[in-house]
């Protein structure tokens, strides 16, 4: 039996998916494939994005040693903050500006209140401690009353525990009393001042009110005045409108009337070319009668008249003989 290695002309090559083991074949290389992307592709993934956050973090780094590098920039940077910053707060004042005294006046009258409070607390503590001081006077008085019995008695001991107690009750009251009295003036200074505060607070209410009225009447006074003057300046814009429009008209009328000449000399050159043939023709009718003779043109009909003529005369004559 003879073995063929190639085919024949008439037979055709069977694909891989048809050859015995083929189709095992393709489904084992595709489950390789899939393992391999399995692992390998969140690797790449991985491996991609990190590069993206370097090269991001390499621009950022690049932009802040800029920044931080060159002093231009930063200058430039802070210009610019300054110049926002100045043109916000230009706005905020242009916009109402008795807003922002109203809320200054608010504040004083809240500081106001704090400061009342706090005199209330100084004043209390002062009276917390002048109590205090007025309790161990008392505690003296009694104590010098037991010590001058103690010594009309003898009781020595009781003596020394007095005066001793004694001793100590007036260098406590010796501690308590610039306290007291440094209270003393803090808590007059700060009602002075809440009693002088009011009248501030008024002051500046009275004023606001007063600049308030100013702004109104001068306002009302400026939009009559502008009023007033559009009569004799316009609006502005209007006028630039009126002043183009003007403007178009005069470029509009010159070139009308730039039409209108053009074809005045059109009109005029045709006419003088009429009156050109017309002169020639009538040139050329000069000529003609310039070229006219009467003796040659007529010289037949003079003949014959001068022939009847003069037979005329003849016969007459014949008849006057």
């Amino acid at each position: 039996m003879e073995t063929q290695i190639f085919p024949t002309d008439g037979q055709q090559l069977k694909s891989y998916w048809n050859r015995p083991g083929g189709k095992f074949g393709t489904l084992a290389a595709l489950g390789i494939i899939g393992v391999i992307g399995y692992y390998v592709f969140p690797i790449l993934t991985k491996i991609v994005w990190n590069t993206v956050n370097f090269g991001i973090a390499l621009a950022c780094l690049g932009i802040f040693l800029y920044v931080v590098t060159h002093r231009k920039f930063r200058l430039s940077l802070f210009y610019f903050y300054e110049i926002l910053m100045k043109k916000l707060v230009g706005i905020v004042i242009e916009l109402d500006p008795f807003i922002i005294a109203e809320d200054y006046i608010n504040d004083m009258q809240e500081e106001r209140e704090k400061l009342y409070k706090q005199s209330a607390e100084v004043d209390g503590q002062k009276e917390k401690i002048d109590l205090k001081i007025r309790e161990k006077e008392a505690e003296i008085n009694k104590l010098m009353t037991k010590a001058q019995t103690a010594k009309e008695r003898n009781m020595m001991p009781e003596l020394g525990n007095a005066t001793r107690q004694i001793g100590r009750l007036n260098e406590y009251i010796k501690q308590l009393t610039p306290i007291r009295d440094n209270l003393s003036r803090i808590g007059d200074y700060l009602t002075r001042i809440h009693k002088n505060s009011a009248y501030l607070i008024e002051d500046a209410k009275n004023e606001l009110e007063l600049k308030r009225d100013l702004y109104k009447s001068v306002t009302s006074g400026n939009k009559a005045l502008t009023s007033a003057l559009k009569i004799f300046k316009g609006d502005p814009e209007k006028k630039l409108l009126v002043e183009q429009s003007m403007e178009f008209l005069k470029e509009d009328i010159a070139t009308k009337l730039g039409n209108m000449k053009k074809a005045i000399s059109y009109s005029s050159d045709f006419m003088r070319s009429i009156d050109l043939d017309n002169a020639t023709y009538e040139k050329e009718g000069l000529k003609m009668l310039e070229s006219f003779n009467p003796e040659n043109e007529f010289k037949l009909t003079v003949s014959t008249q001068t022939k009847v003529s003069t037979s005329i005369t003849g016969d007459f004559g014949d008849l006057l003989k």
